[in-house]
């Protein structure tokens, strides 16, 4: 409703909002699942229905919440994002995500096979799989959909350097529930019932009375007396 942004080249650019308030909406739309009844989606300046979804889509990487792996190798489950990929930038793409040095200790390394949906890895090792396909497939637009919600602190806090490599001198779009996925982004978009209400860093937000500084304070520890 009366939504309109403009994401900077090369920005990250965080949503935020309780459950319902349209985050994941503004995603679909975007990969255009479905498309708008009004208004129009710009991306350097040309509307996205002019263009074929496959041809969209080739352009945007996603990290979903919960990562979807093949019954395969996990090097196979890396490469499918970018099927003409050397082995060396499969490699590579493992060690940026932080991955190489766990699949090391394994006993059949990155040729081992990970089970129906990732059953064999744990949440953070599925999740730096995931990352390291992202990696791979180095597109422009980045969207990270709530990537860490999944992961205890101390897993989380490890993949957020992952993260940080895979952002760099990236577009990229983050939804999250957890605000200490997105404290570090250039813009944060704090949304309601489809509408933005607040727009700012986290400085920014946290320092006047908003729906950010009441999930901040909740997050922080501020329902725990």
């Amino acid at each position: 409703r009366n939504f309109s942004l403009k994401i900077p080249r090369g920005k990250k650019v965080a949503f935020v909002g309780e459950s319902g308030s349209g985050k994941t909406t503004l995603i679909r739309l975007l990969y255009r699942l479905y498309d708008l009844d009004g208004g129009e989606i710009l991306i350097d300046g040309k509307n996205i229905k002019e263009f074929k979804q496959e041809s969209l889509r080739s352009e945007l990487s996603i990290v979903p919440q919960e990562c979807v792996l093949f019954d395969d190798t996990i090097y196979s489950n890396i490469a499918f994002s970018n099927p003409n990929s050397k082995r060396e930038d499969v490699i590579n793409a493992m060690k940026s995500a932080q991955l190489y040095n766990i699949i090391r200790t394994f006993p059949e390394k990155e040729k081992t096979i990970v089970g129906e949906r990732g059953v064999k890895l744990s949440g953070g090792e599925k999740q730096r799989v995931s990352i390291a396909r992202a990696i791979l497939a180095d597109k422009k637009i980045l969207v990270l959909d709530e990537p860490t919600s999944s992961l205890d602190s101390k897993t989380e806090y490890e993949i957020q350097k992952s993260l940080e490599i895979l952002m760099k001198d990236r577009t990229t779009i983050i939804i999250a529930h957890r605000l200490s996925t997105i404290m570090n982004s250039d813009i944060i978009i704090v949304m309601h019932k489809g509408r933005i209400v607040q727009k700012g860093n986290h400085y920014q937000l946290i320092n006047k009375e908003g729906l950010y500084r009441e999930l901040w304070n909740l997050q922080k520890g501020g329902y725990i007396k």
